[in-house]
């Protein structure tokens, strides 16, 4: 079977040496002739598509077409577009495995989506893997591992003649179950209320000060749509979210064009 891509650009949020980047190689290396990985050095999980501005960014070799950089992911797509594909650039910009779902609320906050998100924003089509687990020390990353490859096949072959497809972005997310009890793939939604709200950790440091780390109280049982990400995992089917790089909420700009004009 020949492989759909030419060349993918890899990057994840958990870092260069996280097991989830091993598994994301070995798919990528069954969709692509040429494989490049552009990770964070250190783990950027929760930094969102946020850039490094105030900080120089730096890039450590780890093999043949293999780099870290010293910033988020979406630093990542954008260090290797501007260092090394400026003149050609890659095809699909595959993000992940993410150890944990990234789901619900939780979509705005994850570099793992961040990622894809500022590739879309560079006319780059990007998919972002997930790897849903119930025990941080025992994460089976084999359903990701067994369905990936087919699924992106899958969605590129249906999306090949769509307009505005070459920046098509997706939040792939698979459940923590056996592959045979897995049903199949369903596109979902983004449906809010798996976040209460924010919730601070005290602690003391060293030197006896006080300090906060900032967490969420979830209750992922609140949502209940069909149509949801997360009920999509609870049903056992892969969820196959389409995302849109644009922030704006056109039918709400629409509905504002029809009124005219606002009054100051």
């Amino acid at each position: 079977m020949s492989k759909p891509f030419r060349k993918i650009l890899l990057t994840n949020d958990d870092g260069i040496a996280a097991p989830g980047l091993l598994i994301a190689e070995q798919i990528a290396a069954e969709l692509a002739d040429e494989v490049w990985v552009v990770a964070p050095e250190h783990d950027q999980s929760g930094v969102g598509q946020g850039i490094s501005l105030h900080t120089p960014l730096r890039a450590y070799h780890h093999g043949e077409r293999r780099f870290a950089v010293s910033g988020t992911p979406a630093d990542c797509v954008m260090f290797a577009m501007a260092e090394w594909f400026s003149e050609s650039a890659p095809d699909l910009v595959l993000s992940g495995v993410n150890c944990g779902a990234n789901l619900s609320d939780s979509v705005m906050y994850s570099g793992t989506v961040g990622a894809v998100l500022a590739a879309a924003h560079l006319g780059l089509p990007g998919i972002a893997l997930s790897q849903a687990f119930r025990d941080r020390d025992q994460v089976d990353f084999t359903p990701t591992r067994h369905y990936s490859a087919g699924l992106i096949r899958d969605l590129w072959e249906q999306g090949a003649d769509r307009t505005g497809y070459s920046r098509a972005c997706w939040n792939i997310n698979y459940p923590e179950l056996p592959i045979e009890q897995i049903h199949g793939g369903r596109i979902t939604r983004q449906i809010g209320g798996g976040i209460v709200g924010p919730r601070l950790v005290a602690g003391t440091d060293g030197r006896g000060l006080p300090y906060r780390w900032l967490s969420f109280e979830r209750d992922p049982s609140a949502i209940t749509d069909p149509q949801s990400d997360v009920v999509a995992l609870r049903d056992g089917y892969v969820s196959v979210m389409p995302l849109h790089p644009s922030r704006c909420d056109d039918n709400l700009a629409d509905s504002g064009f029809q009124a005219g004009e606002l009054r100051l």
